[in-house]
């Protein structure tokens, strides 16, 4: 029986917390997060849909750790219980879904337009309806999602008002007027200008498709390769359909008729002789003249009557020169470097490779060497002692304070401290890195640093093994071996997320609080505190071993 209850709790904890990268955590759940929403089953269904997904990368990135995921996620159903998470899954899959609508529409106007007789399609005129009605329910659901705000600091912002008041000063007026092909079928009333016109305010969409494009790629980790391919081909795709649209919605206006019974001369329909010809031909001959402008094709021939000149192909010339330059500049451009920080970054990451490559390291210490790379740099290099060194004090002062300002606000402790100590601890303290499963502190080593945690989260366990808590974002730990005379640490403590953490040197603590006697006697309590709980815990757990062996030598014993 006990090993089914081992087991079962082992399975517990895989689902509860499988946020912490194959942890097998033994806490219960009100040791794991101080965040403990209260909720029914319903609740718990539309917060799975609407709430932060804590799986996202985006979401990760930006908080970083598991306590700032869960602090989010309790201030969005304590303050915000009707908006929709910019991170969440449903905000995820309504817009992978608007893609494919996006897609399909834009497929299906151009092979509507390119047909034979473009009125009496009826199929694609349904599937265009249904298409525009799906957009409307996007439209609603824009008016509830939040948005990331900032670019250096962000932040999301939950609140509806503000929501509502950005959406119609960015996207809602595009919107509203992409749908505008949905009036005539309204009013049944569908003269042939002003549905073509109306059917061209789609092409208004693809901008928004664009950025659910990029927020896909950047959800599934994509290469800058993939990125760069999947971007490009929905460009030119993009193009290329709405360029066969816009190809037979100007002969239609200009001659007045889907089927003109005495078609212009100047008509590239006309010259093509495909008034009467079938919808794939028509359709294909489209694309290929499409294609044409994009290359700059010289034999399109501008003039193929006298007098006649193709306007359209001169703007779409245009167009298509400035999608040229606009995957040159953001792509290839970048690739090259045109943004030093990335770049820099980019060629310090694949001088790492070539040497992780050259020295054949096993392929799960290339993979935790490059994480490393990435979360201690965050795709962008450059030297900060280098910058730091052209300031003046006092503005190295400010930046060091703005920079522990987050640590101090999560700190309970810190924030009782006064402004000169901390800024002694802040130009001592040093950022390391650990990578999940690292062991930060091994139990009776000596201890000569403190650390404090700017995004992680670490487990602590006593001489047994017993795991004897989780401290997240704020905490601190190593303090023990400060203070006391032995210098030995007390506990392990091992990474179980990714961890961003300051560590404070025994030379610069004991230096920089020993002047401050209030405080060490507030290290010192805090210190003394943990020491008695994990000793009482450790004890506790050493009897149930013994307890447990002797049992199962009794049992041994019974047997024979």
């Amino acid at each position: 029986m006990s090993l089914i209850r081992e087991n079962d709790q082992r399975s517990n904890a895989k689902k509860l917390y499988n946020y912490f990268e194959g942890h097998e955590c033994y806490l219960p759940k009100y040791k794991i997060s101080n965040y403990d929403i209260p909720y029914n089953k319903f609740r718990h269904i539309v917060l799975y849909l609407i709430a932060i997904n804590m799986g996202d990368i985006r979401a990760r990135k930006l908080f970083k750790s598991s306590a700032s995921l869960c602090a989010e996620k309790y201030r969005q159903y304590e303050y915000f219980p009707w908006s929709i998470h910019p991170y969440s899954r449903l905000c995820l899959w309504f817009k992978i879904f608007y893609m494919f609508i996006l897609i399909v529409t834009t497929l299906v106007i151009a092979l509507l337009y390119s047909s034979s007789d473009p009125k009496d399609n009826s199929y694609f005129r349904c599937i265009l309806l249904c298409t525009d009605i799906i957009y409307i329910f996007n439209i609603l659901i824009s008016l509830f999602t939040g948005y990331v705000e900032g670019y250096s600091c962000k932040t999301v912002e939950l609140n509806l008002k503000k929501i509502m008041v950005r959406y119609s000063g960015t996207w809602l007026l595009l919107d509203i007027i992409s749908i505008s092909s949905i009036i005539p079928h309204i009013f049944k009333y569908d003269p042939l200008k002003l549905g073509l016109i109306l059917d061209a305010m789609r092409v208004l969409r693809v901008p928004k498709h664009y950025v659910y494009i990029e927020d896909f790629l950047e959800v599934v980790n994509a290469e800058l390769t993939a990125e760069i391919i999947s971007e490009a081909t929905f460009l030119l795709l993009t193009y290329l359909l709405w360029n066969i649209y816009f190809q037979f919605a100007m002969e239609y206006i200009i001659e007045g008729t889907y089927t003109p019974p005495s078609p212009r001369n100047c008509s590239w329909i006309t010259i093509g002789k495909l008034w009467d010809r079938s919808s794939t031909v028509r359709f294909l001959y489209a694309m290929d003249r499409a294609v044409g402008m994009l290359r700059g094709n010289a034999n399109l021939n501008l003039l193929e009557e006298d007098g006649c000149f193709d306007i359209y192909f001169m703007i779409a010339w245009f167009i298509s020169k400035g999608l040229i330059l606009h995957c040159t500049y953001k792509y290839i451009i970048a690739i090259l470097g045109s943004e030093s920080a990335r770049s820099n970054y980019f060629v310090m990451t694949e001088q790492v490779k070539m040497y992780l490559n050259q020295r054949k390291f096993p392929p799960r210490i290339k993979k935790k060497i490059l994480k490393f790379y990435a979360i201690r740099f965050h795709s962008h290099f450059f030297v900060e002692a280098r910058m730091m060194s052209c300031l003046t004090g006092q503005l190295k002062e400010d930046i060091i304070m703005h920079t522990g300002k987050q640590l101090v606000q999560d700190v309970e402790f810190l924030k009782q401290l006064p402004r000169p100590l901390l800024l002694q601890i802040g130009t001592k303290l040093r950022v390391v890195i650990f990578i999940a499963g690292d062991i930060i502190i091994k139990i009776n080593t000596i201890g000569d640093c403190l650390f404090f945690i700017y995004k992680g989260t670490v487990a602590v366990y006593s001489e047994s093994g017993k795991e004897v808590c989780h401290l997240e974002d704020g905490d601190f730990f190593g303090e023990i071996a400060l203070i006391t005379k032995n210098r030995l640490r007390t506990a392990s403590v091992v990474a179980v997320t990714n961890c961003e953490l300051f560590q404070l040197n025994r030379e610069d603590f004991e230096s920089s609080v020993s002047s401050y006697s209030s405080v060490y006697e507030d290290f010192k309590k805090i210190a003394t505190t943990r020491l008695e709980k994990t000793t009482v815990l450790d004890e506790h757990n050493k009897s149930d071993i013994k307890m447990k062996a002797r049992k199962r030598a009794d049992s041994v014993s019974y047997q024979f």
